[in-house]
């Protein structure tokens, strides 16, 4: 999400405050062969998988009845590096199991005073903007990154979002393409020291909305590596633009055969552009979430609704 969506952080601790799950139990897990990525592809016991679903912040509504509902399978869950525990992972992994949903854990701040534990105050919270490795608290959360490994390792429907929206959003000043190979290589051989295999979820530069580093650089990441995903979060300042020019997009990246690519984040709560969004995810079979559950705007939110029902290319 662009930061100046950011001031909706606190208003929504406010007001959300469901109660969560109960903690420490055993979490089944599937005995499948779950989720994995072969090329271009998101698949799951030897089918291809298109999801649709919903960016959330479980930590102040525990609640997936709804989005269940609607016919969503993914959510992308945003988590504090430092402030939350692993029996509230375990407990957002359990909720959303429960309804058979593949969870995003995404490293979105750290040490958020609006935890209790925490004591660093929004926007300074955030990890969006910055390039992970010259970011000075990069050591202390890949440490944190190899628990969370080890906690859910090697269990296919729990992926990793290694890091909110990296680099400066305009690309006039964003990180190059080596810059981001350089990151996105370091951090996930640190996750893959633990030996766990799930899927991880790789930004773009421009804070996600840049694409053009999977293009240039993303057959070298995969390289020696496998389970990765590509992630764009498409608002208007790149993305407003025809459908066609999106499913082109798409196309070309989906062309390369190195790593299926998701949109993370559109639509901007409904004032920013969805309907060629949708219309091109829905050509190319392009899996997409929408920022933020909650904060649906109609007509954003009767249009999306219908989408997430829709019947899914499962070939």
């Amino acid at each position: 999400m662009r930061f100046t969506k950011r001031n909706i952080l606190l208003l929504g601790f406010l007001l959300m405050g469901c109660s969560k799950p109960k903690g420490g139990e055993t979490i089944p897990f599937p005995n499948t062969n779950g989720y994995y990525t072969e090329g271009s592809k998101l698949m799951k016991n030897g089918s291809f998988r298109e999801l649709r679903g919903t960016d959330k912040m479980s930590l102040w509504d525990w609640n997936y009845d709804v989005i269940s509902s609607w016919g969503m399978d993914i959510t992308r869950e945003c988590i504090d590096m430092k402030c939350t525990s692993d029996e509230d992972l375990q407990s957002l992994v359990r909720l959303a199991r429960t309804k058979g949903f593949v969870i995003i854990l995404t490293a979105f701040w750290y040490d958020s005073d609006a935890f209790p534990n925490g004591s660093t105050p929004y926007p300074d919270c955030q990890l969006l903007g910055t390039t992970p490795t010259l970011d000075p608290r990069y050591p202390v959360i890949m440490k944190r990154w190899k628990q969370i490994a080890r906690l859910f390792a090697n269990q296919s429907d729990v992926w990793f979002g290694i890091w909110n929206e990296p680099y400066d959003w305009n690309k006039a000043n964003t990180a190059s393409s080596e810059q981001w190979l350089y990151d996105a290589s370091a951090i996930t051989d640190s996750i893959r020291q633990t030996s766990a295999n799930n899927i991880l979820v790789v930004c773009g530069n421009a804070m996600g909305q840049g694409h053009e580093p999977f293009l240039e650089k993303g057959a070298q990441l995969l390289s020696g590596r496998k389970n990765i995903v590509f992630d764009i979060h498409a608002y208007s300042t790149f993305w407003n633009i025809p459908a066609s020019e999106i499913e082109s997009r798409l196309n070309e990246l989906n062309n390369l055969n190195v790593a299926p690519v998701i949109i993370g984040e559109f639509a901007d709560n409904g004032t920013q552009p969805y309907q060629d969004i949708i219309t091109a995810c829905r050509k190319t079979h392009t899996s997409l979430l929408a920022w933020l559950w909650g904060q649906y705007q109609d007509p954003f939110s009767s249009v999306f609704e219908q989408y997430c029902g829709e019947k899914r290319n499962l070939n």
